[in-house]
């Protein structure tokens, strides 16, 4: 028995990143994508793994462009088969979700079993519903809906009702579930181990998961595709994920062929730029845009979503510091169609000897005289300017008006620089 199937999850329609209109057309324009490769490669069938929708309630646009990749399938005479994702579930009290409601349009397939308790029914689908549908002579395809922390416990279930169906002629099984493996990504929790799912094992050829936005593959038989389009800026760090195309051949070792595909899609730059060598806010603004500009010209492509840290010391106060002139550069070097210009700089550590015994007055000295030496502009005059900050402290303290404060700040600046003038 022979087949080509493609496997796809996670095309999250409808999601409005950054509250653009244009990023919502990006999530429409990647599932279609995926949608002419199916046809253009006349595949048998296609495996939707869960959250083709990014929400519950979405708009008619999103239903729309649904249903538009749906009847370019049916039109090819390519079946959807589907699980429900979380992003999609229908509210509890609510009897139908926007995937059954195409169920029920008969333009994909939807896939779980029938739990009851404790029993488990896997029965044939029925009115583009059920169990298990076999889309070609031979081959069978289970699937399962997002179950959240049940999963293991379904999973165990739904095995041991494997073990006793009639599998009589059929020499090639799918399973198609919503559910991440631990493991993949350190900071997400929740997923099932590959204790949990072993169960399935010795049912299944090729397990079609969805859920988790980074691609992977286990033991030739557990297959994750990832997400189609960008849906946070640390998956920018995953280039390789989209859909998987599969060719099977019962009678080859080992029976199918999955190859990772990499669809179009809006491309993302984070930039990443340590400040700890930069004296002053100028000489940081300027150092960042050689950076950028080096690294723009390495960037082939047009309107990114371009991501900016600042990382490191900041060898000055923090309040000095303004984003805008960064947030400008983006703008300027690379056009993007949005732009995340973000701070993650730490402050100077100083230690002030708390095992002395000081004055208050020493000791509110030696704590600004620590803070201005952190600040390369302030540094080498250190002492004069504590002197000019007690000066305006004393003048505020004792009442003295804003106009004598503000008149007599000046006078000390000048005095301050004038001196520095000199030196040098």
């Amino acid at each position: 028995m022979r087949a080509t199937f493609l496997h796809m999850a996670d095309c999250h329609l409808g999601y409005r990143q950054y509250n653009s209109r244009e990023r919502q057309n990006d999530f429409t324009r990647a599932y279609l994508d995926i949608i002419r490769a199916a046809i253009d490669r006349k595949v048998d069938f296609v495996l939707l793994a869960g959250d083709l929708f990014e929400k519950r309630a979405i708009s008619p646009v999103t239903l729309d462009h649904a249903i538009i990749g749906l009847e370019r399938l049916r039109k090819a005479g390519i079946p959807c088969l589907a699980v429900e994702g979380n992003h999609e579930l229908a509210y509890y009290r609510d009897n139908i979700g926007w995937v059954r409601f195409l169920a029920d349009r008969e333009l994909l397939t939807l896939l779980n079993p029938q739990l009851d308790g404790e029993r488990v029914t896997l029965a044939p689908c029925e009115n583009c519903r059920g169990a298990f549908v076999e889309p070609v002579p031979g081959l069978r395809v289970y699937g399962m809906r997002y179950y959240g922390s049940s999963t293991a416990r379904v999973v165990r279930r739904v095995a041991s009702a494997l073990a006793s169906v009639d599998k009589q002629g059929i020499e090639y099984t799918i399973f198609v579930a919503h559910a991440g493996v631990e493991g993949v990504l350190d900071h997400q929790g929740g997923g099932v181990s590959h204790r949990e799912i072993a169960p399935l094992r010795r049912h299944v050829d090729y397990l079609a998961l969805g859920h988790i936005h980074k691609s992977y593959a286990f033991d030739n038989w557990i297959y994750n595709p990832g997400s189609p389009e960008t849906n946070s800026v640390t998956e920018a760090a995953w280039p390789k994920r989209g859909y998987y195309l599969v060719e099977v051949d019962t009678e080859a070792e080992p029976k199918h062929r999955p190859v990772l595909h990499s669809n179009s899609r809006r491309a993302f730059v984070r930039l990443f730029f340590k400040v700890d060598a930069c004296d002053t806010p100028v000489e940081l603004v300027n150092q960042c845009r050689r950076f950028v500009e080096r690294r723009r010209r390495q960037f082939r492509g047009r309107e990114p979503v371009v991501e900016l840290r600042l990382t490191g010391v900041l060898p000055f106060d923090r309040s000095a510091l303004t984003l805008a002139p960064f947030a400008q550069m983006i703008e300027d070097l690379y056009q993007p169609l949005h732009r995340i210009v973000r701070n993650d700089t730490r402050a100077a550590e100083f230690e002030v000897g708390a095992d002395q015994q000081f004055s208050r007055q020493a000791l509110e000295r030696q704590i600004i005289t620590g803070l201005l030496e952190r600040d390369s502009r302030f540094r080498a005059r250190s002492d004069e300017w504590t002197e000019l900050v007690l000066e305006i402290k004393q003048l505020a303290v004792s009442g003295a008006p804003a106009d004598a404060i503000l008149e007599e700040l000046t006078r000390g600046e000048e005095r301050v620089l004038q001196g520095e003038a000199v030196q040098c």
